[in-house]
């Protein structure tokens, strides 16, 4: 994978490696998208995908935010993404944010 950074994480659906990466931008980003303010929201948002009715497109909206293509010019991105189902890529982006945040609070 190139273009790989600390702090990236790996995920790969339908047989590619892909990489997600969190950024303030991307925070901003999925404040915006998702109609939240602050990490705190976002944490209670994401908890309750499993209960909402809309977690499935919140959850697509959260990978579109952290994903970074590896080539621009790759058009099979973006319906790679819609079709992928939140069991491939909710671990990844779970482990995204745990060691994004590891530390604070405490």
């Amino acid at each position: 994978m190139t273009g790989f950074q600390k702090g990236d994480v790996a995920v790969k659906i339908e047989g590619r490696t892909y990489r997600l990466r969190l950024t303030l931008g991307t925070l901003a980003q999925i404040e915006n998208r998702l109609g939240v303010k602050g990490p705190l929201e976002l944490a209670q948002k994401i908890r309750g995908f499993s209960k909402n009715t809309h977690s499935q497109a919140e959850a697509l909206a959260l990978l579109e935010c952290v994903f970074c293509a590896q080539d621009q010019n790759d058009t099979a991105v973006p319906t790679m993404i819609k079709r992928a189902k939140p069991c491939e890529y909710m671990p990844a982006l779970a482990r995204l944010f745990e060691e994004t945040f590891a530390g604070f609070g405490t």
